[in-house]
């Protein structure tokens, strides 16, 4: 089953202000879609930004997130 994050749920899951967030999405950095009046983020999408996330360390393990499911 696909899992949806509100934007105050990303910002929570990747240590980031809610603006930041809303920022990605209106530079195409992070995909949502608009459900209603409602903006929302798939799991996979948060998963990809974690991945990718530049402030992990070299060793990749000390500062890894997880999405919890």
């Amino acid at each position: 089953m696909v899992r949806f994050y509100s934007v105050d749920e990303a910002a929570k899951v990747l240590t980031l202000s809610h603006w930041t967030i809303r920022a990605w999405i209106r530079d195409g950095r992070l995909r949502s879609a608009k459900i209603g009046d409602r903006r929302v983020i798939r799991e996979s999408e948060l998963q990809k930004l974690i991945v990718d996330d530049p402030r992990r360390t070299a060793s990749g393990n000390k500062n890894k997130k997880q999405v919890a499911a």
